[in-house]
């Protein structure tokens, strides 16, 4: 997975090497990026239906192949258009092996863990990609970069042998697994999950938004990219130890209290990255604005699994967080070209509030199921035997 998805991780750096690659504008190069969030999304909403018909290894394959190939033919792309249509296709080989990845996670005994570890592992990658991308940058420019990227893709087929060649199962099999009992479920509660994702997508659109130009903006307050850097590698460094630590701690709080804590800490730290004009407050708050939702996703895509045992819901993750991500990067750019960087903060948070409030649809019920549960298996151990 973390094969398939480090030019996602790294968009900070990609925006601003196309843009000098290209001569392109802010709101032009995040176009790539757009097109390429598309494409991963196509093929996550795609992936959902071809996880119960083929193995993970199977999926997993195919995908690698398409990211490698997608970024090999970036190097001879000789304007945006192309380079956006070639983004286009690797996009498609990272929203498949998201989705199988995420899928998978789901049907584990203890879900939150599970993307504990996934989030943790993602972020050691970045602490390690936060040092290597801008001395790829200074060195090799733009051909260094995605030639490096399409190399990482090809590496990830080595790991094909260890990955389960597994199925997931039906609908009508996974659903055996769900008992909502007394639990009474009206029309919008059976479509929380949805609402949620899409409210997710929401959520990633201003996470992306931000994160895209936090390169920009940190140059225009006179911190060098090395700086910047650094800063992206205590925020990787810090997404080891949270999200897994987030993981330990499971279902303990629920889905919805972390929901409301880590949103309203987003919003100060978009304040602090964009419109406090303030160098320590930017180098403070790019840590936490990398960890923050990796902290977030645990709970959040244990909430979906609780709702939806087969892990189709937590498969269409990627589909609207990289959808919303996609076209976060170039409505910022436009937004910042346009009004500058406060401005852009002060959107990013009204769009973000209005992502978590539809995202505690999901977390709401699946709360209400975990104490429905409770409540049933107390009553089932202390009820009078007959």
């Amino acid at each position: 997975m973390l094969m398939a998805f480090t030019e996602a991780l790294t968009v900070a750096f990609n925006i601003g090497a196309i843009m000098t690659k290209f001569g392109a504008s802010g709101a032009y190069a995040g176009f790539v990026a757009t097109a390429q969030g598309l494409s991963t999304a196509t093929a996550a909403m795609v992936g959902t239906r071809l996880i119960s018909r083929y193995t993970a290894r199977k999926l997993i394959a195919v995908g690698l192949v398409l990211v490698a190939a997608g970024h090999g033919l970036s190097l001879v792309a000789t304007n945006v258009i192309m380079m956006a249509a070639f983004q286009a296709l690797g996009g498609l080989g990272t929203g498949l092996v998201l989705c199988v990845v995420l899928a998978t996670a789901a049907r584990t005994s203890k879900p939150e863990l599970t993307y504990g570890w996934i989030n943790g592992s993602a972020g050691a990658y970045l602490s390690i990609l936060a040092l290597a991308v801008p001395k790829l940058l200074l060195s090799g420019g733009f051909t260094a970069l995605y030639g490096f990227y399409s190399l990482l893709a090809m590496v990830g087929l080595l790991c094909l042998p260890a990955i389960p060649n597994v199925r997931a199962p039906s609908v009508a099999k996974a659903r055996t697994a769900v008992d909502p009992g007394r639990l009474k479920i009206g029309p919008i509660a059976n479509k929380s999950g949805w609402i949620a994702l899409f409210g997710m997508g929401i959520f990633y659109f201003s996470v992306a938004g931000m994160g895209a130009f936090i390169a920009r903006i940190g140059v225009n307050l006179d911190i060098s990219l090395e700086t910047i850097g650094m800063a992206f590698f205590v925020g990787g460094i810090l997404t080891i130890v949270c999200p897994i630590a987030a993981g330990f701690v499971g279902a303990r709080f629920g889905s919805t209290r972390p929901l409301l804590l880590i949103g309203g800490l987003m919003c100060l730290t978009a304040f602090a990255i964009a419109i406090s004009g303030n160098g320590t407050s930017f180098l403070m708050g790019v840590p936490m604005w990398i960890v923050l939702p990796a902290i977030l996703t645990p709970s959040f895509l244990g909430g979906l699994a609780v709702i939806d045992p087969t892990g189709k819901l937590a498969g269409a993750q990627p589909a609207f967080a990289t959808l919303g991500g996609s076209m976060g990067p170039m409505i910022a750019g436009a937004l910042a070209d346009a009004g500058g960087y406060g401005s852009l903060g002060i959107f990013i948070i009204c769009v973000l509030t209005t992502g978590l409030v539809l995202m505690a649809a999901a977390t709401l019920r699946a709360d209400a199921i975990r104490k429905n549960r409770a409540s049933t298996v107390n009553e089932a151990l202390f009820s009078p035997s007959v």
